[in-house]
């Protein structure tokens, strides 16, 4: 049976719970409804005012009336209410909802075990008080569904003595009533179990693991399966979160071109006194020369290689390999070089390198963007070439920019293209990713892998998910009213031929000042009414 699908759902500034069609299921009454799916795919923190609650699916398990929710581990909630005096009274749940001790607490505190090869928010058990002020030890059983056993129970005091006690052996000293004589208890972990240790059936383990230190033979000098509990240690409370992603990589290893094993000369270009230094160097020397660049120019400058040009001549006894290129000026006319011996170049009313507008991107290509003024028009025509000025988009554009891939694994450099006041995607093959019909395409900063787009009032976006062993680029099917702020993809998303409202687990949106609006389906569904 397939597990029902539910979604936070607002109706004007109140918030509910509903299904994938719509339905609601909880009224709108809360002030927020957060979803975390790292505390399970129905997981729900509801608030009202100063207090918070849990959902699971449509089901309220823990009342909507706790002034603070504490999470613990991975699997824990300390749910906190404050009374009179502002005292506050603890109660302890799992994400299921369930309450795992019967009764309110006066105070709680986690206990980890010490062993260094575990997670140090791995809780074992508490040490808890409750309101009549008696003291207990519990053991939670992180292995066997958080099942909760009594190490001690209701005893006036318990005081961990962390100096003697050692990672083998735990010591605390007892007083079962506030007139009682203090006993001493030893403790030890197997697992994720605190063992109270008997004084005289266990006497032979207490002798040996209690005076100096001894060291451990093997891996790191730990037991392999001994820790302690340590009261005084804090515990790791942890803030509901959510994830986004894209799906899977393809792990693919790309084709590489066996280069001949011809001598390589290695060109770099330094700007000196306003002619070139060339340093040419190889396996055995190295050369420094001074040269005047062959056209006479108003400005001339030298920039880096992203990655490095080799010429790609069939017939060559030594290959060349240039670090640099020139970009020069003369009068409104500029040229691009990197061959040596330098000849004047092909000349455009515009040039310069291109930038990725992705913060990383790993494409190692060098493009220029190169412009060309229309006489009648007095516009300019903007167009991108390689470094042998080659045209890899004629210059037709009003505007373009570099760095529109959004798949984890690149594959290929995408442009953004203006023409006319509308927007599109066109890879270097000169594929139409988009066609020239948006008000705008941008990144979303806070989730680059995918792109948010706008026609007219409406908002979509341009996406990639995981599927047939390869990611697929497509647009939603949908246009929704507000920015797509995240889109959240299930966790089957990389299966074999799944469609796309199957890799989709939700769309997130937000206004234009980034306020959060709402959910909704990538079918157009929609989780809110304004």
């Amino acid at each position: 049976m397939a597990q029902e699908n539910i979604f936070p759902y607002r109706e004007g500034n109140l918030w509910g719970l509903c299904d994938d069609n719509a339905k609601v299921l909880v009224a709108p009454k809360y002030d927020a409804i957060k979803k975390d799916r790292s505390k399970g795919t129905t997981f729900f923190e509801a608030s009202l005012g100063n207090s918070s609650g849990v959902y699971i699916g449509s089901k309220n398990v823990i009342p909507v009336e706790f002034q603070k929710l504490q999470y613990v581990s991975t699997n824990l909630i300390i749910a906190v209410k404050k009374v009179v005096d502002k005292k506050e009274i603890n109660y302890l749940y799992n994400t299921k909802g369930e309450l795992l001790i019967n009764q309110p607490l006066s105070y709680l505190k986690g206990i980890k075990g010490n062993d260094k090869r575990y997670d140090t928010t791995f809780i074992i058990g508490f040490y808890i008080k409750d309101l009549e002020g008696k003291e207990s030890l519990v053991n939670l059983d992180y292995y066997n569904d958080n099942k909760l056993s009594y190490v001690l129970k209701d005893v006036f005091s318990i005081e961990l003595d962390n100096k003697k006690s050692k990672e083998e052996l735990a010591i605390a000293y007892v007083k079962q009533t506030a007139t009682s004589a203090v006993e001493t208890k030893y403790f030890k972990v197997e697992e994720s179990r605190i063992i109270l240790l008997d004084n005289k059936k266990d006497s032979q383990y207490i002798q040996e693991n209690t005076g100096p230190k001894k060291k451990k033979e093997g891996y790191n000098n730990y037991e392999d399966n001994i820790a302690v509990p340590n009261i005084d240690s804090e515990m790791v409370v942890e803030e509901p979160r959510g994830y986004s992603g894209t799906g899977e990589g393809n792990n693919k290893i790309s084709s590489l071109k066996r280069i001949p094993q011809s001598p390589i000369s290695y060109y770099k270009y330094a700007l000196k006194d306003n002619q070139i230094e060339i340093e040419v160097s190889n396996n055995v020397k190295k050369n420094v020369k001074l040269v005047k660049f062959p056209v006479k120019t108003d400005k001339i400058e030298v920039f880096k290689t992203k990655g490095v040009i080799t010429d790609e001549k069939t017939i060559a006894d030594t290959l060349k390999t240039y670090f640099n290129y020139i970009i020069y000026q003369k009068k409104n006319k500029f040229g691009l070089a990197y061959q040596f011996p330098f000849q004047k170049s092909v000349e455009y009313d515009f040039l310069e390198p291109m930038k990725s507008e992705k913060k990383y991107d790993s494409g190692s290509k060098n493009y220029f963007k190169v412009g060309v003024l229309d006489k009648k028009t007095k516009t300019m025509k903007y167009g991108v070439i390689d470094v042998n000025h080659t045209f890899i988009l004629p210059a037709e554009y009003d505007e373009i920019k570099m760095g529109y891939t959004i798949t984890p694994s690149f594959k290929e450099q995408v442009f953004l293209v203006k023409k006319n006041n509308l927007f599109g995607l066109v890879s270097e093959k000169k594929e139409i990713k988009l066609p020239i019909e948006f008000e705008s395409i941008t990144f979303n900063s806070e989730s680059p892998s995918f792109l948010r787009v706008k026609k007219g009032n409406q908002h979509s976006a341009y996406i990639s998910y995981y599927s047939n062993s390869d990611y697929v680029l497509t647009l939603l099917p949908m246009y929704y009213p507000y920015p797509v702020r995240e889109i959240k993809y299930t966790i089957s998303s990389g299966k074999k031929g799944i469609s796309l409202l199957e890799a989709i687990e939700y769309i997130a949106l937000e206004d234009e000042n980034k306020n959060f609006k709402g959910y909704a389906n990538p079918n157009g569904t929609l989780y809110f009414k304004d």
